[in-house]
């Protein structure tokens, strides 16, 4: 899921139990995962209409220019694992 907020911050949601989230900000410099409490997210964040896939190229290409924490990579990672894997089911 692809969501921003009223900083006009955009972020990749990597992970959500429920009870927290976890997503990857676009920021300038290194990419870091944070991780706030599902109330908190939706208070703060606004999914868009922005393609994951189109997101995930933007994110990765990012964290390979200017560096990632391996969490941020690995959700990234996985994500477009994930996806490429159900879109090729069809």
């Amino acid at each position: 899921m692809v969501v921003i907020n009223s900083h006009r911050t955009t972020a990749i949601v990597i992970r959500n139990d429920g009870t927290k989230v976890t997503l990857v900000p676009m920021s300038a410099g290194k990419l870091a995962a944070t991780t706030l409490s599902f109330d908190e997210f939706r208070r703060e964040w606004t999914e868009t209409d922005y393609g994951l896939d189109r997101a995930l190229g933007t994110f990765l290409h990012h964290a390979d220019a200017s560096g990632a924490t391996g969490e941020a990579v690995r959700g990234l990672v996985r994500l477009q694992q994930r996806d490429s894997y159900v879109a090729s089911l069809f």
